[in-house]
C-alpha cells in the first residue's frame, strides 16, 4: 500500500483540493437560483438553460489554450487569475441585469434577444473560461509537487472536494435566499471568488508552480521554452507510449463525461417520475421531488468520499484495471435501475453504488492521464481532453431528453449503461502492448520500443 503523505505534500494537497472545491462551489451557485431568474425576469426554462449553457461552454473553449500556457508559464499566476476571473463573472452576473432592458435588441434564428440578456450571457462565459483554468493547471501542480507513489492519494482528495463543493452551493444558496435576494448573494460569493483568487497567490509561492520544461532547462542552464515540441511532437515519438493512449483515454473523456453528464441532468427526474418516493421525516411530509433532492444529494457526498479510497487504490494498483472495474460496476447498477424496481432503502443503497462507481472513478480516470502524458505536455494535455468532453457534453443533456420524451426515462437509462461499457472499451485496449507500450506503462513497467 502507498505511504502517507509528506507533511509539505500534504499542505499542498490541501490548498490544491480547496481550489477544486472552490472552482465546483461557485459553479453550483447558478441552479437553485433558476426558479427566482424565472419569476423575476419572465424567462422561459429554454432561455434560463441556455445561461447554464454558456457557462459550460466557456470553460470548454477556455480549457485547450489555458493548457498551452499551463505548460509555458507560472501557474501560479493562471490559477489564480481563473479563479478571480469566475469571481468577478459572478459580481457582473449580479450587477448587470439592472443595466440593460427587456426591450428586444437582436433577433437569432427568429428568436428575440433583449440587452438584459445578453449581458447576462457575457457574464456567464466570463464565469466559465475563469473556471477553464483549474483543470490545465491544477493537474500539472499535483504532478509537479506530489511524488508519483502517493498522486493517486491526492487525485483522490482533488476530486472529493469537487463533489463537496457541489454539494455544499445549493445548501449555502437555500440558506441565505432566507435573509437576501439573489443579486446580494452572487454579490456575495463573487467577492469570496475574487478574495480567495488573491489569497492563492499568495499561498502557491510556497510550492513549485514552474512547467516542467522551465524546470529542467533552468536546472540545465538551457532555454526555458517548455514546449518539448508540443503534441504533435508525439506522433514522431514511439505511438504506442504517447499518441495511441492519449488517444484512447480522450475517447473514454469524451463518452464517459457525457453519460455522467446526463446521469447528473436526469437523475432527480428518473427518481421522481419512476418511484415518485414519499417520506416523512419527524413528521415533515417530504414530496416526491423533495425526497428525489435528498436522494441525489447523498449520492454526491459518497461520491466525495469515495473518491478519497479510489485515489488510495490508484497508487496501489493499476490505474487502467481500477477504471475498468468501476464503469463494469457503474454500467450494472445503471442498468439495474433502468429494469428494476426498489424500495426506498434498497433505492438509496443503489444510488450509493452509483456514487461510488460513475462519479468515484475520477482519480483512477485523472491518473491515466497524468501517467501518460509526458510532464512537460501535461498541461495541453489535460486542456484538449477537457475541452473535447465537455464540448461533446454540452450537447449530451439536449439529446438525452429527446429520447427520454420519445422513449421514456427506463430507456435512457439503459442506453447510458450502455454508453458507460463503450467507454470502457478504449481503456481495456490500453491493458495490450499493440496500443500501450513503448516507454513506460502504469504499472511502472518499462515496456520494449520497435
Amino acid at each position: 500500500m502507498p505511504g502517507a503523505l509528506r507533511g509539505d505534500e500534504r499542505a499542498f494537497a490541501l490548498l490544491i483540493s480547496g481550489v477544486h472545491g472552490m472552482d465546483h462551489f461557485l459553479k453550483r451557485v447558478f441552479p437553485p437560483l433558476i426558479p427566482v431568474w424565472g419569476v423575476a425576469f419572465g424567462y422561459p426554462l429554454w432561455k434560463l438553460g441556455l445561461l447554464m449553457g454558456v457557462r459550460s461552454f466557456g470553460s470548454a473553449v477556455g480549457q485547450a489554450p489555458m493548457g498551452e500556457l499551463s505548460d509555458r508559464y507560472d501557474r501560479r499566476l493562471l490559477l489564480p487569475a481563473g479563479i478571480a476571473l469566475a469571481g468577478l463573472g459572478i459580481l457582473l452576473f449580479a450587477v448587470l441585469p439592472g443595466m440593460g432592458s427587456g426591450v428586444a435588441v437582436a433577433t437569432v434564428a427568429g428568436v428575440a434577444l433583449d440587452s438584459r440578456f445578453l449581458l447576462m450571457l457575457g457574464a456567464m462565459f466570463a464565469v466559465g473560461l475563469g473556471s477553464s483554468a483549474v483543470h490545465p493547471t491544477g493537474y500539472p501542480l499535483i504532478s509537479a509537487n506530489v511524488d508519483e507513489s502517493r498522486k493517486g492519494t491526492v487525485l483522490g482528495m482533488w476530486g472529493s472536494a469537487s463533489k463537496f463543493g457541489d454539494g455544499l452551493a445549493p445548501a449555502a444558496v437555500g440558506g441565505l435566499l432566507l435573509a437576501l435576494a439573489w443579486d446580494r448573494i452572487l454579490v456575495l460569493f463573487g467577492v469570496a471568488g475574487v478574495a480567495y483568487a488573491a489569497l492563492l497567490f499568495v499561498a502557491l509561492g510556497s510550492f513549485e508552480i514552474r512547467p516542467a520544461g522551465r524546470r529542467a532547462a533552468t536546472d540545465d542552464g538551457g532555454a526555458a521554452d517548455g514546449t518539448a515540441g508540443g503534441l504533435r511532437s508525439l506522433w514522431r515519438r514511439d505511438r504506442r507510449a504517447y499518441a495511441y493512449p492519449l488517444l484512447a483515454v480522450a475517447a473514454h473523456f469524451v463518452v464517459q463525461i457525457m453519460a455522467a453528464t446526463a446521469v447528473t441532468v436526469f437523475l432527480p427526474e428518473f427518481i421522481t417520475s419512476v418511484y415518485g418516493y414519499s417520506v416523512s421525516v419527524f413528521g415533515v411530509e417530504l414530496t416526491p421531488e423533495s425526497t428525489a433532492s435528498f436522494y441525489f444529494s447523498a449520492l454526491l457526498l459518497v461520491a466525495g468520499v469515495g473518491q478519497l479510497g479510489t485515489g488510495r487504490l490508484v497508487d496501489a494498483r493499476d490505474s487502467r484495471k481500477v477504471l475498468v472495474a468501476y464503469l463494469a460496476v457503474a454500467a450494472a447498477v445503471l442498468a439495474a435501475l433502468a429494469v428494476g424496481a426498489f424500495s426506498p432503502l434498497a433505492l438509496l443503497a443503489v444510488l450509493v453504488l452509483l456514487g461510488l462507481s460513475l462519479y468515484g472513478m475520477n482519480p483512477a480516470r485523472d491518473s491515466l492521464v497524468s501517467e501518460i502524458a509526458p510532464p512537460e505536455l501535461e498541461g495541453r494535455a489535460f486542456g484538449y481532453v477537457w475541452t473535447g468532453a465537455l464540448l461533446a457534453s454540452s450537447a449530451a443533456p439536449a439529446l438525452v431528453g429527446y429520447l427520454g420524451d420519445v422513449a421514456g426515462l427506463r430507456t435512457v437509462f439503459l442506453a447510458l449503461a450502455a454508453a458507460v461499457v463503450l467507454s470502457g472499451v478504449p481503456v481495456a485496449l490500453l491493458l495490450s502492448d499493440c496500443v500501450y507500450g513503448g516507454e513506460a506503462t502504469p504499472d511502472g513497467k518499462a515496456a520494449s520500443v520497435d
